[in-house]
């Protein structure tokens, strides 16, 4: 049985380096209003598997716009007041009305539209807007797999070593 004691700490710094990864891609993404989401980023280490999950219930639709369902017009208003408290809302002509958001979404099918939904000027035009978690993983892919193959290869020579040493009693004639 393999100990992967240098592959587990490994994975530890790996998860750290996706975590901040991620963080920093939603920054890029102007996904921060209120900066929730990147502070619900967490990883967690079972086995030999790294999990990165969030403790925020709507990562999914910051993730992947197709999966959201239209917010309610309570949520509009909060988005607007977050966006506008960091300075990311950028008023649109007739200033920003949230029934007028909200039906411009219903009538745009918001998740599956084929023309970008924007009223603030430059989060949308990121030509990675959604998928934040499949880029980061396709950004660190290579770094990730020369991080952890030295702590693998490591961990499998000390098993190795450790069962030569176990069958040194074999009688040679």
């Amino acid at each position: 049985m393999i100990k992967f004691k240098k592959t587990l700490k490994e994975l530890k710094v790996v998860g750290q380096m996706l975590k901040v990864g991620l963080q920093k891609e939603l920054i890029a993404q102007k996904h921060n209003a209120t900066g929730k989401l990147s502070r619900g980023l967490r990883y967690h280490i079972k086995g030999t598997t790294l999990n990165i999950y969030s403790s925020v219930s709507y990562w999914k639709a910051v993730n992947n716009p197709s999966f959201a369902k239209i917010p309610n017009l309570g949520a509009i208003k909060s988005w607007i007041n977050a966006k506008k408290g960091n300075g990311t809302f950028v008023e649109f002509p007739g200033g920003a009305v949230p029934g007028m958001i909200l039906k411009r979404m219903q009538i745009a099918g918001y998740g599956n539209r084929t023309e970008p939904y924007w009223y603030y000027q430059e989060g949308n035009k990121l030509p990675r807007r959604t998928n934040f978690a499949g880029y980061v993983a396709k950004k660190f892919k290579s770094k990730v797999s020369k991080q952890l193959a030295v702590s693998i290869g490591q961990d499998t020579a000390s098993m190795i070593r450790k069962n030569i040493k176990n069958n040194t009693k074999a009688k040679v004639r």
